[in-house]
């Protein structure tokens, strides 16, 4: 009989007090809402504070789960937010790739290139240099404007007023003239003309399902620096992250109310009143909400468009959510060698050639996909390497659409069986093919997550993987505002991942404050600690 194994996260349990006014509701307990709870209550000194989360555990995508014996992540890297949990005082024990940060192998029909990226910035461009010496010039003004970049990113306030506006341009040029530029169109600045010189940066990118041509040259050129200058991961499972932040949420006064779903935010006279939940009539009171779920859920079903201004619906009309995907989680027999081979990285990614992220986009943009054995793009993980447990690895693959995906769970489930063994089958054979030899002879468990599963546990409907695509077009001042048309109403989409989202609750609580915590500051630089 197979033993159960018992994950942080099922420990935890809700402990609403069934209060009928809150001071702060917040809907979801991903990461999002639990940095926003804990970082308001460190900060309101025992606020009247209650997180809702429809599943039965917190983290959204970033947790475990346990299967036949073997335990599988839905998360794979801990980027540079040590300084967030020490003010949080959230203590982890942390592994930190000191070393290689990626495992790179780019396919171009038979030819084959392997790279070893490694951590930090200064190493990331000896390394570039060493692999493509006539380039070196350019490769050294590429990384040192985007450090610099970076670092003007940090003197920017976030929500500006109009004082902050207008010292935008003396205090972070760099960052005025990437508003609108693509990461491609950076790589064209410094003439990045060398094909696999591109498609080597070109993997930053591609993280997120989407190609350098539409994404933005800010998020790539933060997302590439906030990685793999300190990345880190668990010793333990990564459900252990959340379920230690909700456990301190509650222990600081927050209360949590799981397995519940919000069916209605409350609105009256154009402020927010509260929240209701499914099968009840009497609404939870609240004098502010903070919504984490998907903004097109929440701000079109959850508070309804009649409540919203014509132009504020129009630009919800415009949003393209990020993409979602196929997951492929595999937990192997003992008679393989794991250690032997070279997989102990953050990610192990391996694609086709130039063009293959556009090509990728292209088909989730028209409803489905466009892999194919000549145009692919896989990230492979081995987290027992770590973890000690049993053998695990996860395949990841991006962009799915939804395509008819939520349609065959529903009304076809053989079709919907039969499509993700095709596809799970598809990806085995790739990682195989690339990084473990006789993979697919060492299987035990196999669990394939399609985008209709994202749904199902997010709560998108078009099991978005990254809240808003990170699209040049839906950028910086061209997202939706943390503030909402709805007064004391507050959703934070500054950003995804770890790091994005942790950002979202410094954001979201500094502007609930009036910068009375963070100052004001579009990362995080607290006034005291």
């Amino acid at each position: 009989m197979t033993k159960t194994i018992q994950l942080k996260r099922d420990e935890l349990s809700s402990n609403f007090s069934g209060k009928e006014k809150y001071d702060l509701i917040i809907i979801g307990s991903g990461l999002s809402g639990l940095s926003s709870g804990l970082i308001w209550l460190k900060n309101t000194h025992g606020k009247k504070t209650l997180i809702i989360e429809k599943n039965s555990y917190p983290g959204g995508y970033s947790t475990a789960y346990e299967k036949h014996g073997y335990v599988f992540e839905t998360t794979q890297l801990f980027p540079d937010i040590i300084d967030i949990l020490d003010y949080l005082e959230i203590d982890l024990n942390l592994k930190q790739y000191e070393g290689n940060f990626m495992r790179r192998i780019v396919v171009d029909g038979e030819h084959v290139d392997e790279y070893k990226i490694p951590t930090g910035a200064e190493n990331f461009t000896k390394y570039l240099i060493e692999k493509f010496p006539d380039d070196a010039e350019k490769i050294r003004a590429l990384m040192a404007y985007s450090v610099d970049m970076f670092k003007q990113v940090r003197k920017l306030k976030a929500n500006s007023k109009l004082k902050d506006k207008l010292l935008i341009p003396f205090q972070a040029p760099k960052v005025v003239a990437n508003l609108n530029r693509t990461y491609s169109g950076l790589l064209d600045k410094f003439d990045i003309n060398n094909p696999k010189l591109r498609e080597v940066m070109e993997t930053f990118t591609s993280f997120s399902g989407v190609p350098s041509s539409r994404a933005s040259s800010i998020m790539a050129t933060g997302a590439m620096l906030s990685s793999m200058t300190r990345c880190f991961r668990p010793y333990g499972y990564f459900d252990e992250f959340p379920a230690t932040m909700a456990q301190l949420f509650q222990q600081r006064g927050g209360e949590i109310l799981f397995g519940s779903e919000v069916e209605k935010i409350v609105v009256e006279n154009g402020q927010v009143a509260g929240v209701q939940l499914s099968g009840s009539s009497t609404p939870i009171l609240a004098e502010k909400v903070i919504t984490t779920v998907d903004p097109l859920v929440a701000m079109r079903k959850l508070v309804g468009e009649e409540h919203l201004p014509s132009s504020y619906v129009e630009k919800l009309d415009k949003i393209i959510m990020s993409t979602s995907s196929i997951n492929v989680a595999l937990g192997l027999d003992d008679e393989i060698d794991l250690q032997s081979m070279d997989l102990d990285y953050p990610y192990n990614v391996v694609s086709t050639g130039l063009g293959t992220a556009e090509k990728l986009f292209d088909g989730f943009l028209a409803g489905d996909n466009a892999f194919s054995t000549d145009c692919f793009h896989t990230a492979v993980i081995c987290p027992s390497l770590t973890t000690g447990a049993k053998n695990t690895i996860t395949i990841r693959c991006t962009p799915f659409a939804m395509n008819k995906w939520t349609e065959w769970r529903e009304n076809d489930y053989n079709k919907y069986k039969a499509e993700k063994e095709r596809w799970g089958d598809f990806f085995i054979n790739i990682a195989e093919k690339y990084f473990i030899p006789g993979l697919s002879k060492h299987i035990v468990v196999k669990d394939i997550s399609t985008p209709a599963t994202y749904a199902r546990y997010s709560g998108s409907p078009t099991g978005s993987l990254y809240d808003m695509a990170s699209l040049v077009t839906q950028f910086g001042p061209k997202r939706l505002p943390m503030k909402t048309p709805i007064k004391n109403l507050y959703q934070p989409k500054f950003s995804h991942g770890l790091y994005g989202t942790m950002m979202n609750g410094v954001q979201v609580v500094d502007l609930i404050l009036d910068r009375k915590f963070n100052n004001g500051n579009s990362l995080f630089a607290p006034i005291s600690r």
